[in-house]
This record gives C-alpha cells, structure tokens and sequence, in this order.
C-alpha cells in the first residue's frame, strides 16, 4: 500500500522566537479537548510523532514550562508572546513525546477543521476556579458580574455583560495572527467594568505592529485574560494615529476585550460568535517566520 502524501506544516510562536515544521498527512482533524486548561487556551492537538518535529528557531528549552496536578503532562509556551506552542510528556521507557497547537501552523484554517472530542475533563481531580480577590465591577442594567482567572490562579478577572449564554451574540473569534494563535473568544466591556487582579510581577504584556494593543496573561501558565489598549501611548503617539489605525483607536480605546475562555462557569460553545476575518482587516503586515 502507497504511503500518503505529506505535507510539511510551518508553525511559529507570534513573535517569531520558536519556529518549527513537520511532516503530516493533510491535516483535516484535530484533538479538541475539555479539560479546563485546554479550555482557557483553546488548543487543538495534533500529534505528529517524537522524531517528527525539526526546531528551526530556539529552542523547547527556551520556552516556558507549566505544570499541574500530578506534573505528567508539561505545557510550553513562549514567555514573550504566550502563544500555547505545545504539550510534552514522558512516558515509563523516558520516550519524549510532543504534541503540537494546531493553531500555530502557518496559514492553517482551523475554523474548518473537524474538531475530535476528547474528555479530558473526567480525568484526574476536578479544577477548583481560584477565587477572584480583587475589585468586582458594578453592573448596570441586565448585566452580570462575571470573574475568572489563568489557570494557576496567579491573576484574575472580573467583568459585567449580559448573560454568557446562548442568548449571547457579541463574542468575537479573530483569525488575525495573534488571536489565531491565542484562540482566544472575545467579549467587550468599557474600561471601568474590567477589574485585573493580580501580583504585576507575574502580569506579562505582549505587543506587537504599532503597540496599540496589549494582550495580557500570566507570565507563569501562559493564559492570556485580556486584550487592552496600551494607556503608555502619548497624547502626540495618539494624535499621529492615521487611517484605520485611527479609526481602530477611535471605535475601541474605551473598551477592553475579556478573554472568555478565562470566565468561571461559562461555556465559550455555547455562544453565537461573530467570526472576524483579522488576517485582512487589522492594520499591519505580519510576516510568517
């Protein structure tokens, strides 16, 4: 029987620092996972194999490890733009295995790939959501309070929106570069009704293109919490803003996105979101590494 044909898959953290290939029979399926912290980063797994990974940039030791519960399965992202690289595990013999994010292949359309369940909630412990400390927003009107966290529990988020339900059709999924590879679904609330709570040293900021944006996530379990504008930009940064990175600051600066995969007691599938084709949209040519 003839092999199947391979193609070679291209895969890079956002800001570059990590890039990979490997060879794979056309992907059209993926592993879509339940537990919590696959939940809170959105991946999808693909197994390519131990010996079928090439590091073409940095290094797996460059990449920041997390660990949980028993500590068998090690989650590695990149400590400067949190992209969820990969999970690596070694099994009794000390054979290295590695399972790779779909949604860090390059030009890669996981909006259509067929998603394979897989019930990773129903094993081990269940998660206990760690508790929001800080200030909790007031809601006005039908909105709600919600609060969530990363999933070590060293930052937390409270925000108001209406019912995260099925009722709900303002979440928004990005392919842009960055949110592709941070899968993240994307409510919006006003500056005011979102409260981080959190020691600053474990707060990372990533930015990239213009450094309007910041996306926010715990600098130890890598979970990004929010997309926020940069409050650093000067009033004369501000005033030189042209075109659609003026309409961008015009329209949104007033308003921070949570992460909804981070809400505690919410399920981000039951939601109507509004997908948002960011690759052709946001101002700025990324460049694949």
């Amino acid at each position: 029987m003839a092999e199947a044909e391979t193609v070679t898959y291209r895969g890079n953290c956002h800001c570059g620092k990590f890039v990979f290939e490997t060879k794979l029979p056309e992907l059209k399926s993926a592993s879509d996972c339940n537990c919590n912290i696959c939940n809170k980063k959105g991946y999808l797994w693909i197994f390519p194999g131990k010996d079928n990974v090439k590091i073409i940039k940095g290094s797996l030791e460059d990449l920041t490890t997390y660990a949980f519960g028993p500590k068998k399965l090690k989650h590695l992202f990149c400590p400067t733009c949190a992209t969820a690289i990969a999970g690596s595990t070694e099994d009794e013999k000390k054979d290295f295995q590695l399972a790779l994010n779909a949604h860090t292949f390059q030009d890669l359309d996981t909006w259509v790939l067929e998603r394979t369940p897989y019930d990773g909630a129903s094993l081990g412990e269940p998660y206990q959501p760690p508790v929001h400390k800080g200030e909790l927003p007031k809601p006005e009107g039908e909105d709600v309070v919600y609060t969530g966290s990363c999933h070590c529990g060293a930052l937390t988020v409270a925000t108001t929106a209406k019912p995260l339900d099925e009722t709900f059709e303002r979440a928004i999924q990005c392919n842009c570069s960055s949110c592709e590879r941070n899968a993240a679904i994307w409510i919006y609330s006003q500056n005011e009704f979102v409260k981080l709570s959190g020691d600053e040293a474990n707060i990372g900021r990533y930015r990239f293109n213009t450094g309007m944006l910041d996306k926010v996530f715990c600098k130890i379990c890598g979970v990004i919490l929010m997309n926020q504008f940069n409050n650093e930009l000067s009033e004369e940064e501000i005033a030189a803003l042209t075109g659609n990175m003026r309409r961008l600051y015009d329209n949104q600066h007033t308003r921070t996105g949570v992460n909804a995969r981070a809400l505690h007691g919410v399920d981000v599938n039951k939601f109507k979101t509004v997908k948002v084709e960011g690759r052709d949209k946001i101002p700025g040519d990324y460049v694949n590494p």
